[in-house]
């Protein structure tokens, strides 16, 4: 065991815990997620918090140390291990019995019991796609739910056939493929919460090595729903549309992608409120979050200029004379070299074609 601190908190991790076979899980590369999470829920003000997949119990414990207004974490881990841990770094960081509870269950029969919780918490070990299916018994309607998926072959389109086994989403490879990620993972959380009448409205999505969203559970349902439409996708030139078509304007075909949610991924007013509520080490992803316009699917400025063997353009190059023109346009925080825009894609190609 080694000692580690992270935010507020102090706890005790396996000396190899990056593995599906360690111990207990701990990744300190998710650390920025844990800070957001902690920014957000200083927003929002939970009272009663459940962490299906608790591990070492660092998320729990931070929520408990550095969020103000919340009353009882639920630590939940169905690793007998894991749950020593929990019980070990929970006592590390003297936290008051009355403010905790630790569970050794399956996290989606856990779900099935009679209890409401204000904000849960999924983050499981690849897939969260099985605990989707129950969570809906455990949330009201005025939640909040967080869910982090770490299958990012499957839901970015490198492996095509897994994301349908898994999400029932058609995908494949393209220059929007973390946007597509996220999208793909919002998607299946709409459809799973819709069986118990709820919805999910997403407030901060974000990529790295994993995918993850955090939202409030409301109740308009069918209008979310109707958001879930199909893509076309051209591999040639990068065009993309919602909707299906045949082809291209430049003449190739068409691929077509989903059916995967075109709503907003993101709250701009929130996220200029995160930014207020934490002092993030690395805050420039969220920075151009909370610039970011909403417009679904960004241009990789890059791999386009590549498919017209031009050399990469300055992002504000192309940004700048697109807003001049009267479009909006600004960088994503999902791709260094992405931009988004309402222009036509005709109006993209014949400013890096000068």
């Amino acid at each position: 065991m080694k000692l580690v601190s992270e935010g507020k908190a102090k706890i005790y991790v396996p000396s190899e815990s990056l593995t599906k076979k360690s111990e207990t899980f701990y990744n300190p590369g998710m650390e920025h997620q844990r800070n957001i999470t902690v920014a957000a829920l200083r927003i929002l003000g939970p009272k009663e918090v459940l962490d299906p997949l608790a591990a070492t119990g660092v998320r729990g414990i931070r929520i408990l140390r550095e969020v103000e207004n919340v009353e009882k974490v639920v630590f939940n881990d169905a690793n007998p291990k894991a749950v020593k841990l929990i019980e070990k770094n929970l006592k590390l960081n003297r936290i008051k019995k009355s403010k905790y509870e630790v569970q050794k269950k399956d996290a989606s029969s856990l779900f099935l019991e009679k209890n409401k919780f204000d904000f849960i918490d999924i983050d499981p070990f690849g897939s969260p796609v099985r605990f989707l299916r129950n969570v809906g018994y455990a949330l009201h309607r005025d939640s909040i739910l967080a869910v982090t998926a770490t299958d990012s072959g499957a839901l970015a389109g490198k492996f095509a056939r897994a994301c349908f086994r898994r999400y029932g989403v058609f995908v494949e490879e393209t220059d929007f493929s973390k946007e597509l990620g996220i999208r793909v993972l919002i998607t299946s959380i709409l459809q799973n919460l819709a069986t118990h009448d709820i919805t999910f409205e997403p407030l901060y999505s974000h990529a790295n090595h994993y995918f993850r969203t955090i939202g409030l559970i409301k109740r308009e349902v069918d209008k979310n729903l109707s958001k879930i439409r199909m893509i076309s996708y051209c591999p040639k030139c990068h065009s993309k549309m919602i909707g299906i078509e045949g082809k291209c304007d430049c003449g190739g075909e068409m691929s077509h992608i989903g059916p995967v949610w075109t709503g907003k991924i993101q709250d701009r007013d929130f996220i200029r409120n995160l930014l207020s509520k934490f002092d993030f080490e690395n805050k420039k992803e969220i920075v151009i979050c909370s610039e970011e316009i909403d417009q679904p699917f960004y241009y990789d400025i890059h791999k386009m200029a590549k498919s017209l063997r031009k050399g990469p353009p300055k992002i504000k190059s192309v940004i700048d004379p697109l807003r001049k023109r009267g479009f909006k346009a600004s960088r994503t925080h999902l791709c260094r070299t992405g931009i988004k825009t309402n222009s036509s894609l005709k109006e993209i190609l014949k400013i890096i074609n000068f």
